[in-house]
């Protein structure tokens, strides 16, 4: 499929049978409709995030890159300078219309995660932008993603650390403190030692992972958190600073890689 057929493609099938997919799809579509643009971080945080995605990857050449979870297409800051050719996809038709606008040289697709729509091994590096979390059975994903990924390709993830305070204080449903204002229908922060389990338990080898904080956010939600957000990025800076973010960071990063060799060629 051409950078043409993506930006004229629209969304595939299954989305319109799962349930949880339709709630995050409409949450983010609404959004979008009343936002115009999602974007959670200031640029020194996509930096942030830029700098650890090439840290983690550690790119070598020009990629064929597929994104999930792209959004309006913020999230391909962190990669489009090591990409020959990138490909955004997300659930979210009003978010993709929109990074259509903004690059219509990249391919852009409404599309399941876990259905994806290209043949095996079309890919270098497949990258999940703050998406697993909002996927219940995400392990799914991960697989899907090593179908697509070409042999001795990477898998690289970002996504809310449950072990951060403020993630397990306010973010997680089981929390007294919970705040529902500005999280998804599906979404739940998670705990690293899952990420790493299903990165592994997809076929991944060489899984690793950190902790990262100092990704400094734009807005918050409820607003009148936002009286309190730069204490908080400064904090956060702080607490990677001291060395503690590295295990208790906001954000967990995940990656791992596709074996050069399958079992069956061995």
């Amino acid at each position: 499929m051409d950078a043409f057929e993506l930006r004229h493609a629209c969304a595939t099938p299954g989305i319109l049978h799962d349930g949880a997919l339709q709630r995050e799809r409409a949450y983010f579509d609404s959004f979008v409709a009343e936002q115009g643009e999602f974007n959670p971080f200031t640029d020194l945080g996509w930096q942030t995030l830029g700098r650890q995605f090439e840290r983690s990857v550690r790119p070598t050449g020009p990629l064929r890159l597929l994104d999930l979870g792209c959004g309006t297409g913020q999230s391909r800051q962190l990669y489009a300078r090591h990409a020959r050719e990138y490909v955004g996809v997300d659930l979210c038709e009003r978010a993709i219309a929109a990074a259509r606008v903004r690059f219509p040289e990249s391919g852009w697709l409404v599309a399941d995660a876990r259905t994806l729509p290209f043949p095996d091994e079309s890919f270098d590096v497949v990258a999940f932008s703050s998406v697993l979390h909002h996927i219940p059975d995400f392990p799914a994903a991960l697989r899907e993603a090593g179908r697509v990924l070409r042999p001795g390709g990477k898998v690289f993830a970002f996504d809310p650390n449950l072990l951060h305070p403020a993630m397990a204080l306010f973010r997680h449903p089981r929390s007294p403190m919970y705040l529902r204002q500005g999280v998804s229908p599906d979404e739940r922060p998670l705990l690293p030692r899952a990420l790493k389990r299903a990165f592994r338990e997809s076929g991944l080898v060489d899984v690793r992972q950190r902790c990262l904080s100092g990704i400094a956010y734009r807005a918050v939600a409820p607003r009148l958190l936002n009286a309190f957000l730069t204490a908080f990025n400064v904090a956060d800076q702080l607490w990677q600073w001291s060395g503690v973010g590295r295990f208790f960071g906001t954000f967990v990063i995940s990656w791992g890689c596709k074996p050069s060799v399958t079992g069956a060629e061995r």
